[in-house]
């Protein structure tokens, strides 16, 4: 479940991370039915495989649909502004009414991740997360991470008046496996029903702080 998830890189530094698999001799010795594939398959529940500690989105702390499936609907390699973009809706079925995600490297210099969704008919609760290996130092809507000696600057452009926030990728249960040395972080927006909104969120390198600009709808990505 990591549909609309990114790994990002500079400066020899990955700063977007994924876990990737754990063992499975580890999970299925602890009783653990791994291969089912129904929304409520146990598989779901190891920490490693469900959207909650990837670089995508949760709503209402609810898992993705396994059913629903993303194409990549429209992406473009110029130099200039090099992208990717993706309809979640039917991922996020019955929990939002529309969604799409854009992932753009900008003039070579930095990254954009740009979500414009649509709250169902009550008010909703979405959480952008990205998991990293660096340390992180928050303050209001940026945060920056460190590592190897390199920074990375995570601002939040939109929505305004966002907090960043981190979460533990400590396991609560005794058949995950442990995740030293990462960290989640992010944001929680909250919707009121039939709302609105447009998340975009920059990943700049150091560097590369003057040369951020604002990124236009995902409508007019070209």
């Amino acid at each position: 479940m990591d549909i609309g998830s990114f790994v990002m890189e500079s400066d020899g530094v990955r700063w977007a991370s994924d876990f990737g698999m754990q063992d499975y001799e580890s999970l299925e010795s602890k009783g653990i039915q791994l291969f089912g594939r129904t929304q409520d398959a146990q598989r779901w529940s190891v920490f490693r495989l469900n959207n909650f500690v990837h670089n995508t989105l949760a709503v209402n702390n609810q898992l993705q649909r396994v059913k629903g499936y993303a194409g990549i609907e429209r992406y473009s390699d110029k130099p200039g502004f090099t992208y990717a973009l993706s309809d979640l809706s039917t991922i996020y079925e019955n929990q939002l009414a529309a969604i799409k995600r854009g992932v753009a490297i900008v003039d070579g210099k930095y990254v954009t991740v740009q979500d414009e969704l649509t709250a169902g008919d009550s008010s909703t609760t979405v959480r952008w997360t990205m998991l990293t290996p660096a340390e992180v130092s928050l303050s209001g809507n940026t945060a920056i991470l460190r590592k190897n000696g390199k920074e990375l600057q995570l601002r939040v452009a939109s929505p305004a008046g966002v907090k960043l926030r981190t979460w533990s990728t400590e396991p609560a249960t005794d058949y995950d496996a442990p995740n030293p040395g990462t960290t989640l972080v992010g944001f929680e927006v909250q919707l009121r029903a039939n709302e609105k909104a447009v998340f975009n969120v920059m990943l700049i390198p150091q560097g590369a702080e003057d040369k951020t600009k604002t990124t236009q709808r995902l409508e007019q990505w070209k």
